[in-house]
């Protein structure tokens, strides 16, 4: 296997991945001249998946309600038949799912990876995880937390 996990660089992966598919599935752009660990005061939802094949992890994703609804109403072209409240809940997840995809296609574009059903995070729970990116978007900030699994870990090391 030549999966080489140096955290410097899955870090790096991490942003670029989230990046795209904020900017192509989401009409979303990163800004980089705001500052990324800016608390946020609102109410934060967002969705986890863990992921297995080549390597084995966890990815969770939050982001405070009121952005979590602007991106929605990007993704569904407005608000959606189950109203902001759900259809931010379903992004978050949807989102969650298309950026652990990306970034593991930037681990290794040769290996199989399968992605478990993302869950909804419980209102207040934290994202944490061995890389954590905090990324400013217009309407607020996302947190992405990233993690491999012990597996992963002692492979690196060999």
């Amino acid at each position: 296997m030549s999966l080489v996990f140096d955290r410097p660089l899955l870090s790096e992966q991490l942003t670029m991945a989230a990046t795209e598919v904020l900017e192509t599935m989401f009409f979303v752009s990163v800004d980089s001249a705001k500052d990324e660990n800016t608390a946020s005061a609102g109410e934060r939802i967002g969705a986890s998946l863990d992921f297995h094949g080549a390597c084995a992890g966890h990815l969770a994703i939050s982001l405070d309600r009121a952005a979590a609804e602007c991106l929605a109403s990007n993704f569904f072209g407005g608000v959606g038949e189950g109203g902001p409240s759900e259809d931010s809940q379903s992004v978050m997840v949807e989102l969650t799912n298309m950026v652990c995809g990306a970034m593991l296609s930037h681990l290794d574009r040769n290996s199989i990876f399968c992605l478990d059903t993302p869950k909804q995070l419980e209102p207040g729970q934290e994202v944490s995880g061995e890389i954590v990116r905090n990324l400013a978007l217009e309407d607020g900030l996302l947190k992405l937390a990233f993690s491999l699994q012990e597996k992963a870990k002692k492979a690196e090391a060999q």
